[in-house]
């Protein structure tokens, strides 16, 4: 526990940090002037991006689920993921989203290592759809990337990642180190592993998993904002954009802050000032898409009451 309270601190500090900046980096005067560009069915649109990437990550997450013999109607998938991203939104404690929703799911058969495991896969296939679509919309972009430091850094970093993760995994197979770890590491643990480890007997179901994350990254996430850009006013190619946006996916997912606050606003003046975008009026996109997004998820309110109860009553 003082472990976990001392990384709480940690990223409250750093959250805290960034958004000092941001606060500073803002002309809030000009922000009303922003706002007042927004009409109600470029919300709507909005807001049916970000519910459709939502379905689409339930379906997927729901597709991991049976591969572990967890069969739950599509609906508890997408109420459930929906809970978990008002969890994480409004209550970033040491629960989080990903750990309510590994409980919600494991706790009719007590599958918790298994449930689990769906929620960490569904976590790095989404990530791996980021990094897919990163590299290209850079490549198609190519001429632009190279003109750019902070671009080809980024798309290099990717590679080396995906490189380093495909020697993981070789290494990971060696009987030697398995042997090792079976030795040294708690059987709760090595359980778990072992329950992750079983999708790789499957790339079918992994592949699924990832086209499904791609189009979730896509429409859910990136045309999301790109309305939400074009509504506030940003001039900005699409190509520009879709070259940049998967990145800054990616370095918000890094955590380092509670629920990436301050850190995506920081990656969204970084990288779209590459381009010249106008940094207040950008991270205006980024705040008011959280807070469409917040206010999104503040419907699953009732029923993240109502599996409180039930969680109370399982406790008793």
């Amino acid at each position: 526990m003082p472990k976990k309270i001392a990384k709480f601190t940690l990223k409250l500090l750093i959250s805290l940090g960034l958004l000092a900046w941001v606060i500073f980096k803002v002309e809030w005067a000009q922000t009303w002037v922003y706002l007042q560009r927004v009409q109600i069915w470029q919300v709507a649109l909005y807001l049916f991006l970000v519910l459709f990437g939502m379905v689409v990550s339930s379906h997927k997450w729901q597709l991991l689920a049976k591969f572990k013999g967890i069969n739950q109607p599509f609906f508890d998938y997408f109420k459930f993921y929906l809970t978990g991203t008002f969890v994480n939104n409004f209550m970033p404690s040491f629960l989080g989203g990903d750990t309510y929703r590994a409980y919600q799911i494991g706790r009719p058969e007590k599958k918790y290592a298994e449930a689990a495991s769906t929620v960490v896969i569904d976590r790095v296939t989404g990530l791996i759809a980021a990094t897919i679509l990163a590299l290209l919309f850079s490549l198609l972009n190519l001429e632009i990337v190279l003109k750019n430091n902070l671009l080809i850094f980024m798309n290099l970093a990717i590679i080396g990642s995906l490189v380093f993760d495909l020697i993981l995994m070789r290494v990971k197979k060696i009987a030697y180190l398995q042997k090792l770890a079976g030795r040294f590491l708690p059987e709760k643990i090595l359980h778990f592993l072992r329950e992750l480890e079983a999708y790789s007997h499957d790339h079918g179901v992994l592949w699924r998993a990832i086209g499904w994350g791609c189009v979730f990254t896509f429409f859910g996430m990136a045309m999301s904002n790109y309305v939400l850009m074009l509504a506030l006013g940003v001039h900005i190619s699409l190509l520009n954009y879709l070259s940049v946006i998967f990145l800054i996916t990616i370095v918000s997912s890094i955590p380092i802050t509670i629920n990436n606050i301050g850190l995506k606003e920081w990656a969204y003046v970084t990288f779209f000032g590459l381009f010249g975008v106008n940094s207040s009026l950008i991270i205006i996109v980024a705040i008011l898409g959280r807070f469409l997004q917040m206010a999104l998820s503040f419907t699953a309110l009732p029923m993240y009451l109502k599996s409180r109860k039930k969680m109370v009553g399982t406790d008793l």
